[in-house]
């Protein structure tokens, strides 16, 4: 029997969670459906491609503000040609641009379906600016919005109007086997680690991770245990690392912060640190947290919308909390100040709670073997298998 065709449409595979999604998603459902990978960008692919895959830009264009929505008419006439030739059953997109693209070239030629995949889009939706209304009107047009987070469903529930069967539930999925299989690899800082209380955090260097909050906080632990170091995975972003290394100097942190940039297989010094970190102030799903967790390392997590206390406590509610707190499967610690703040004079409230909970949790051994264990178990609830579960229950309703 002909497996029914489905497009997975995004604006490249570059690096990041929503491309990292999408790229597992073509070996998730290669085995359900014909799957076509649509990108509007095939320049720089850093994930792996289980399917046939397309690219509707010239590889060498320039982007500017008088050619750019030029370039999205020119994206959305080539994506309509592509559903007419291959004539998909639906178009699942990922990215706010790529969601209007999607639902344009849909028209009268298959169902469309749009990821919503940060909470920051959520927050561009809940404005009454016009473009945040035009957004509404066209999001509206899909026959399905898929959320990463139950809180983001239901906050787009609310601002759309719209009901159960409109606003569905995607968490990211991982690949427990081949993440345990990679965080086995030895490293070239192994004699680093053994050597001392190695805390972890992963992700580009983005004004949404809050680094200049860990950075502080890290200061701030080391006056109790001079023996805390902080390893730092990922690429960085329009130049925000430049300020991140200014606050490491500023902060004297230089023999106690490595920056390796980006890694093709994190796991192994994941595996190999104390606990992981994340200071994120806006997240949609953070993956770094769940795949630390898949290390079976402890993690802390600051509690920002959304994800760390979906994937952190067993029930998850609303709770604002104004110290850490110890959750389920790991620590959370309150809502991180969005606003960026890189002079080190300046010492807030919620970091000095973060190295409270670092200093804590690396120095109660006990603790630390029981979120372990408990975060390994967590992890295994957002497997592949369960993944192609929903997705092929929400594709097929």
């Amino acid at each position: 029997m002909k497996k029914r065709c489905i497009f997975l449409v995004l604006p490249n595979l570059w690096g990041g969670g929503q491309a990292r999604f999408a790229s597992r998603l073509t070996t998730i459902l290669k085995e359900n459906y014909d799957l076509k990978l649509i990108l509007f960008n095939g320049k720089d692919i850093v994930y792996p491609i289980d399917c046939e895959y397309f690219s509707l830009d010239n590889l060498d264009i320039k982007v500017d503000d008088i050619n750019k929505y030029l370039l999205i008419a020119k994206r959305l006439v080539r994506l309509r040609k592509l559903m007419r030739k291959h004539r998909p059953q639906v178009s699942v997109s990922f990215g706010n641009v790529a969601n209007i693209v999607n639902i344009f070239a849909g028209i009268q030629q298959c169902k469309t379906m749009v990821s919503i995949r940060g909470y920051e889009s959520v927050n561009k939706f809940n404005k009454n600016r016009m473009k945040a209304m035009l957004f509404r009107f066209l999001i509206k047009r899909s026959s399905k919005i898929i959320c990463v987070s139950q809180v983001m469903a239901e906050e787009m529930k609310q601002i759309l109007s719209l009901g159960e069967d409109r606003v569905r539930v995607l968490y990211n999925a991982f690949d427990m086997e081949e993440i345990k299989r990679l965080s086995k690899q030895e490293t070239e800082l192994d004699p680093w680690f053994a050597e001392n209380k190695v805390i972890v955090t992963v992700g580009a260097f983005r004004h949404e991770k809050g680094y200049w909050h860990l950075l502080k906080a890290l200061s701030l632990a080391k006056r109790k245990d001079a023996g805390i170091k902080l390893l730092h995975i990922g690429p960085d972003y329009r130049e925000h690392g430049k300020n991140t290394e200014k606050l490491i100097r500023d902060l004297g942190l230089e023999e106690d912060v490595v920056l390796l940039g980006f890694q093709e297989n994190p796991y192994k010094y994941c595996a190999k640190s104390k606990a992981f970190v994340l200071s994120s102030v806006s997240e949609g799903f953070p993956n770094a947290l769940v795949e630390a967790m898949a290390c079976g390392i402890p993690v802390i997590a600051a509690d920002c919308k959304t994800g760390p206390r979906e994937i952190l406590m067993n029930v998850s509610d609303r709770e604002v909390i104004d110290s850490f707190q110890f959750a389920d499967h790991g620590i959370l610690v309150p809502t991180l100040n969005l606003v960026e703040n890189y002079d080190p004079r300046v010492i807030e409230k919620g970091e000095e709670i973060l190295a409270e909970a670092i200093y804590h949790l690396l120095n109660d051994q006990p603790l630390a073997e029981a979120y372990s264990a408990k975060a390994e178990q967590r992890a295994a609830d957002f497997s592949y298998e369960k993944c192609r579960e929903q997705m092929i229950q929400i594709l097929e309703s």
